[in-house]
């Protein structure tokens, strides 16, 4: 489909209408309050009124907003408070910017930086309009004219159709008016500007984009008289360029938020915030008893004073790949965290018998009550979570440990995850989250230097697969030792001790990562998977 993007310098102009509109309904009074249910803590809570529009707080003393909207005002009321504003920065490449207040905001938004938007179910947050007139064509209702403005902050919800880039660095998301989509199927209009879209990122909303822009009409194939609307069917219709839309299925009309990923580098260069590091890790192994627990390891930098806040979780029951149950999946996990010196800190079995409230809070709990989960503040430090089946049971369990303060100055560093490696399916397959955009992921398999460390077992060759969110695969290597950047590796001072063990040295991007550890020739044993953060 064929779009004209106006000019985001001058969108701000175009029509007195300043919010989401609804396909199910044209009451003004709806999705005025905060979403509630699946939606609740979606981002309403971060908006801020910025002149007549919106702002996301996304730092103590930042906010950000459309660039194109300009200077409007001199305040940013966050939460019934006033702010005052100090100072501003525009992004080079993108509609987006930030201003710095005075004053410390009490509360904050965790930005989304994978970048696997597409498809993800979304909530769109902007401020205030009623919908207009019925838009009628060749008989048909195909959608609705924006009507009145009254700066009523509403939401609504859609998913993130495609990626369009109008420039190098101008990415938008964006998003389709569906006829038969969610239940609160929503368009933007053009006050919606600086209003967020906020996506879920394993049960934590975080920013994904700011709303910058919509699809334009025209009155005819001179491309005059334009008009504005929100359409679930645009055939019959004339756009922005004069073209005629037409064919056998519904074309629904869009909008564009700006992308929030590919800026993160320049966002957390003004915010201040420190290199965000591992967002999140996991390990997904066979269980069994004595040296074929599953073990994840994993570091916190940071100086002394400085403490990170995470969640670890023990999984087997709800273990599933594409809605299908995992073959042999651990029964009743049981979850422990140790310190450096193998001290324990805390156990779990059950996660509602401990920190049930706690853990419902963070929106990770587990989804099966026999399932382990406990939640840590931690200094900075080596640690050890442990997962093994209650009264000896075996099976395929996984670990996660999730980074709860993002924007806090300690960072989850590296992971490390022991554990048996079998043939087929039961291999150990770690995952990584990378919010990092200044390093290098390194990742070790290793095998035969484990018997100096006393483990039985060990797995004497192993091989090393790294996968995108898309399950492609990005590199794969056997022998370290025959990388084509080995040299590098050799340059790191972590090169494996054995050249039968593997490492993958690669500039990743941020993004969600998979790693598989399997032995050469159906071989199997013990392995320790490694993954480690670089300059």
């Amino acid at each position: 489909m064929s779009v004209l993007l106006i000019g985001m310098t001058v969108l701000w102009f175009a029509g007195t209408a300043r919010g989401v509109l609804l396909f199910r309904t044209a009451d003004p009074t709806a999705n005025t309050t905060a979403p509630t249910g699946e939606l609740a803590g979606s981002g309403w809570q971060f908006e801020g009124q910025y002149g007549e529009f919106l702002g996301t707080a996304i730092a103590p003393h930042f906010f950000i907003t459309a660039k194109h909207l300009g200077n409007v005002s001199d305040k940013f009321i966050y939460q019934g408070v006033n702010y005052t504003i100090v100072k501003s920065f525009d992004d080079p490449t993108n509609d987006l910017r930030i201003f710095q207040v005075a004053e410390k905001l009490s509360s904050y938004a965790p930005l989304y930086i994978k970048s696997d938007e597409v498809g993800k179910h979304l909530v769109v947050i902007g401020r205030g309009t009623r919908r207009g007139p019925d838009r009628i064509v060749n008989g048909q209702l195909c959608g609705w004219e924006w009507g009145e403005g009254d700066l009523v902050q509403r939401w609504g919800e859609n998913e993130v159709s495609s990626i369009r880039q109008f420039g190098p660095g101008a990415d938008m998301l964006y998003v389709l008016f569906d006829q038969a989509g969610f239940p609160q199927e929503a368009h933007i209009s053009g006050g919606d500007s600086g209003g967020a879209v906020f996506l879920n990122d394993g049960g934590v909303w975080k920013l994904a984009g700011i709303n910058s822009d919509v699809d334009r009409f025209s009155s005819g194939p001179s491309g005059g008289g334009p008009y504005n609307a929100a359409l679930f069917d645009e055939r019959g219709s004339y756009r922005a360029d004069g073209s005629l839309v037409s064919g056998d299925a519904p074309v629904p009309s869009g909008f564009y938020a700006a992308r929030i990923s590919p800026s993160a580098a320049w966002i957390n260069s003004i915010i201040g915030l420190p290199d965000p590091g591992l967002a999140n890790i996991s390990t997904r192994v066979t269980v069994g008893s004595g040296d074929r627990v599953c073990i994840g390891g994993f570091i916190i930098q940071g100086d002394p004073s400085q403490t990170k806040r995470v969640i670890i979780r023990g999984l087997g029951p709800s273990l599933e790949v594409a809605g299908i149950p995992v073959p042999g999946r651990i029964d009743d996990p049981v979850l422990e965290l140790h310190g450096v010196t193998g001290a324990t800190i805390s156990s779990n079995d059950d996660w509602r018998t401990t920190q049930e409230t706690e853990i419902l809070t963070t929106g990770l709990a587990p989804s099966d009550d026999k399932e382990a989960a406990l939640i840590s503040t931690l200094p900075a430090g080596n640690y050890t979570a442990v997962l093994h089946g209650a009264n000896g049971i075996a099976g395929v369990g996984l670990i996660e440990v999730y980074d709860l303060d993002p924007a806090g100055n300690a960072r989850l560093l590296n992971l490390s995850a022991r554990g048996f490696v079998g043939t087929d399916d039961a291999v150990l397959i770690g995952g990584v989250i990378n919010g990092s955009v200044s390093k290098r992921l390194l990742l070790r398999a290793l095998g035969p230097e484990l018997a100096a460390y006393g483990v039985s077992g060990e797995l004497q060759n192993p091989a090393l697969e790294l996968h995108d969110t898309n399950g492609v695969l990005v590199e794969e290597n056997d022998n370290w030792i025959d990388a084509p950047n080995s040299s590098e590796i050799a340059a790191t001072g972590l090169a494996p001790a054995d050249a039968r063990e593997s490492a993958i040295l690669i500039a990743t991007g941020t993004g969600t990562y998979t790693a598989i550890v399997r032995g050469v020739g159906d071989t199997t044993g013990v392995a320790l998977f490694e993954a480690y953060l670089i300059n």
